[in-house]
Formats: structure tokens, C-alpha cells, sequence
């Protein structure tokens, strides 16, 4: 997982702003933009990982287009948040949200320039670029643990689960991809998973022995939950063993679809959370 770091303290606007003037949209508007936090996260980190597969891949075009989709997306929830009249348009602007984000997609757009001029990656510049998205990440960590202790906004522990397991197996992906695809693996990998791809896997999985624990009340999250298990079951070996037999492929395309099934069920277990406010 990515490490969190608190030395980007949030100000004091940060800290009244989800104190409105009109608190029946409150809660509505803080759950809003912690999702939006979380989704702007998972998102900064798989398009690190999809520039690794572009690298490591001798160009793919198809991960470029993942790259320009990941960016599309983030910048329209970055917009969002920003937007002139959102109750939510301090967010970014008390944070290092913005400069963060231009630092990481400036040197992404370089770091892709370059391969497709020279045809291989710059080491120093892809060094740069994952301590850029870990820098990016913490940004947007500190952002939303400062507005869930600022707000008291209630999080189902279902639904943490959920989002801890996503930001998880993105940077799982994330450094399978540097380390199973290019010469340049272990330059790429630098800080991205606290203790590893084999403590984090321990960690995933611990945490979805937990998730199956969440209350049984909808059969179609229940199969999606299966889903995931049995997802997480096929990829596990070979991050366990990345070293042999490498299918960055597979893991990269498993670990999306892990990621958009965790979000389906956090989502349902807030949304289950806050109808019986």
C-alpha cells in the first residue's frame, strides 16, 4: 500500500469547509467527494501502472489509450472539485492536489514522449515519475483523511474495507507491471508498496477474509464479492512468484476488474449505511 504521509496538513478552510450553511446537502456532498478522493487515487496509480506496461511493453498503444482514458478521468473528477460554486471548491486548491497532479502528468507526458522517440525508457525520469504519483497519492490521502475526521462523516467499515483493498491491488499491479515487463524493474519499483508485493498480498487477503463477513442482505453483491475471491485466488500465485513464468497482462487487466467489483461493494454497504441514517 502506499504509504500515507500527514506532513501536507490540510487548512483551516479545508477543515470548516464541509460545515455548510446548508447541512441537509452536507453529508450528501462529503460522501460525494470522499468517493471522488478515493476513485482520483486508484485512478493516479493504475495510470502509473499502465505507463509501466506501455514501457515495458515496447510502446502498446493500447495502454497509451489507458493512459489518456486514466487521465480523462481523473481531471474531470479533479474539475468537479474545483468547479466556482461547488460546495466542495477548496478541496483541491488547500491541498497539493493541483501542483501535484500537474508535476505527475507533465513528467508521465514526457517519460511517454521519450520511449516512443528512443524507443526505451529514461531511468532517471521513470524514477521521478513513481516518486512523483507516491508524492500525488499522499496528497490525495491526507485530503481524505482529513475530511472524514473534519466531517464526521459516517464510513461503513465494509466500505474502508473496500477501499483499502483497492488502493492495495492497484499498486500491487502497479509494481508487477515495473517488475515483470522491462529491464528497468527494479528502478521503477521504489516506494510504491509498504513491505512489498508479498506483505501487501498477505494484507489483501486478510482484509477480504474480513469483507466476506459483511452482512448478507443482496444476492448480487454477494456474487460480485465471490467474484472478487475467486479473481484475487487466480492472480495470487503469480504475484507471489513474479519472478517466474511473468503475465503483467493478465495481472493488470484482473486487477482493474478486482478494483471496479470492490467499489461496486463499497459503495452498496454505504449507501446501505447511510438510508438508516
Amino acid at each position: 500500500m502506499i504509504k500515507i504521509s500527514l506532513k501536507h496538513a490540510l487548512s483551516i478552510t479545508l477543515l470548516s469547509l464541509f460545515i455548510c450553511v446548508n447541512p441537509a446537502n452536507a453529508n450528501a456532498d462529503t460522501g460525494e467527494t470522499l468517493q471522488k478522493l478515493y476513485h482520483m487515487r486508484t485512478t493516479s496509480i493504475a495510470i502509473l501502472g499502465d505507463f509501466y506496461m506501455f514501457s515495458g511493453l515496447e510502446g502498446d498503444s493500447r495502454y497509451s489509450r489507458e493512459i489518456d482514458s486514466g487521465i480523462k478521468t481523473f481531471e474531470n473528477e479533479l474539475a468537479s472539485l474545483t468547479k466556482d460554486g461547488h460546495p466542495d471548491s477548496d478541496v483541491a486548491k488547500t491541498t497539493k492536489i493541483i501542483s501535484d497532479w500537474a508535476a505527475f502528468k507533465n513528467l508521465l507526458n514526457t517519460n511517454r514522449s521519450e520511449f516512443l522517440r528512443d524507443g526505451f525508457s529514461n531511468a532517471r525520469l521513470v524514477d521521478e515519475l513513481g516518486k512523483n504519483a507516491t508524492t500525488l497519492s499522499e496528497s490525495l490521502g491526507d485530503a481524505y483523511k482529513s475530511l472524514l475526521a473534519a466531517s464526521n462523516f459516517p464510513i461503513s467499515k465494509w466500505t474502508q474495507y473496500t477501499r483499502d483493498m483497492g488502493l492495495i491491488i492497484q499498486t500491487v499491479t502497479a509494481e508487477y507491471a515495473a517488475r515483470s515487463t522491462s529491464s528497468l524493474g527494479q528502478v521503477m519499483v521504489l516506494k510504491i508498496n509498504e513491505g512489498g508485493m508479498d506483505e501487501q498480498a498477505k494484507v489483501f487477503a486478510g482484509l477480504l477474509d474480513q469483507l466476506k463477513k459483511a452482512p448478507q442482505n443482496d444476492k448480487a453483491i454477494l456474487k460480485i464479492m465471490d467474484q472478487v475471491g475467486v479473481k484475487w485466488e487466480f492472480i495470487a500465485k503469480s504475484v507471489a512468484n513474479y519472478n517466474e513464468n511473468a503475465v503483467p497482462f493478465i495481472i493488470n487487466s484482473y486487477g482493474d476488474r478486482i478494483t471496479k467489483n470492490l467499489e461496486e461493494i463499497g459503495n452498496h454497504y454505504n449507501e446501505t449505511l447511510q438510508a438508516k441514517k
